[in-house]
């Protein structure tokens, strides 16, 4: 892992490390053409979609999703 190679960030906390990968994303965004898919993540998500078109499978409400994550902690 990176955050392994850079020992300040191991120092940092929590919410140190959250505005971190906050600025990070932002700068990636800038970035984003340079940014390749991982292999295989087009296929697997194109697959997804059929599936849920045909009724294979179903989505959640973001307040599904959202009451899911929050009982996580």
């Amino acid at each position: 892992m990176i955050a392994e190679t850079i020992p300040q960030i191991q120092a940092m906390g929590t919410q140190e490390k959250f505005q971190l990968a906050a600025e990070l994303w932002q700068d990636v965004l800038q970035h984003e053409e340079e940014v390749q898919d991982p292999p295989g993540i087009a296929a697997m998500l194109e697959d997804r979609l059929a599936r849920y078109r045909a009724g294979e499978m179903t989505g959640k409400s973001w307040d599904e999703v959202r009451t899911a994550i929050q009982h996580r902690r």
